[in-house]
């Protein structure tokens, strides 16, 4: 029997909590498991943003018009971005994946669990966060609030195609129902985002204070540009590391949809009648 239960109506503070509590108490298991599946995306991207600085920082800020645009714009950042962007969509995916096995087993998870999970859902994965992506961008160009409707309500897609099965645009519509069953929980689920959002960008921002630290030192020519490998390692310590943490937004957004589901719908609490009722029989029989 597992020691937290996923299906449980749960309001704001209790998800914040339960959020952590989950994530301290399988860390020793989920910590390996995302590394395993996102360290080769955020070392990559870690290694994009090292050579995207070194270059920033070697070629100077001076310069102007197309030369300044390409140290900007260049291929070392795209690199950054795109691996960026892979290792978060990988680390949600997982995230999600890791719940399921967590609610539908109460023995040890394995990775190669996750994996299989992880695997069968992955390009229909990639498919949502198109979509997803796509309404943002549609969103900021109308303006902040279409931004933030998309952001919050289509936040549960993943966890709705991990556990229901759902197609990618059915996971989509599935998360924007339950989101909007009331503006109270749109809120909560908006507060909840931006909050562990917050709180994980915090610590990855202590982990980034050595990256910070080279590139402060390299601004004051205090130290000299051949000391590549050492931005090149503070950034991808510090870019793996901000990535893990967001698991935590993931974690938190999977206790909200069984929250929501259970308001919705009280599965959990029919499992529990009718295993009251189990037990009741057997009782009778002895």
């Amino acid at each position: 029997m597992r020691t937290i239960q996923l299906r449980e109506e749960r309001n704001f503070s209790e998800i914040i909590n339960v959020t952590f509590q989950f994530t301290f108490q399988n860390l020793r298991t989920l910590g390996p498991i995302l590394l395993y599946f996102a360290a080769p995306f955020s070392l990559i991207s870690g290694i994009a943003t090292g050579l995207y600085q070194s270059q920033l920082f070697s070629s100077g800020l001076g310069l102007a018009g197309a030369s300044r645009f390409s140290n900007f714009f260049g291929p070392s950042y795209l690199m950054s971005i795109l691996f960026s962007l892979l290792a978060s969509i990988t680390i949600s995916l997982v995230v999600s994946s890791y719940l399921v096995r967590y609610m539908d087993s109460d023995e040890p998870i394995e990775p190669a669990e996750v994996w299989r999970i992880v695997l069968r859902h992955l390009l229909p994965t990639l498919l949502l966060y198109v979509i997803y992506g796509f309404t943002l961008l549609l969103g900021f160009v109308l303006c902040f609030l279409p931004v933030a409707y998309p952001y919050t309500t289509f936040s549960l897609g993943t966890i709705s195609l991990v556990r229901e099965e759902r197609r990618p645009s059915q996971a989509l519509q599935r998360s924007h129902e339950l989101v909007t069953m009331s503006w109270g929980d749109a809120l909560t689920t908006f507060g909840i985002r931006i909050l562990v959002t917050l709180a994980a960008s915090f610590l990855g921002g202590i982990l980034s204070i050595p990256m910070y630290l080279v590139m402060f030192l390299q601004t004051l020519k205090v130290v000299g540009d051949d000391l590549q490998w050492v931005t090149m390692l503070s950034s991808i310590i510090a870019v793996t590391g901000t990535t893990i943490l967001s698991a935590l937004v993931d974690v938190a957004l999977g206790f909200q949809y069984f929250s929501l589901v259970e308001k919705k719908e009280g599965i959990g609490l029919m499992q529990e009648i009718e295993a009251i009722g189990q037990q009741n029989r057997r009782d009778d029989a002895y």
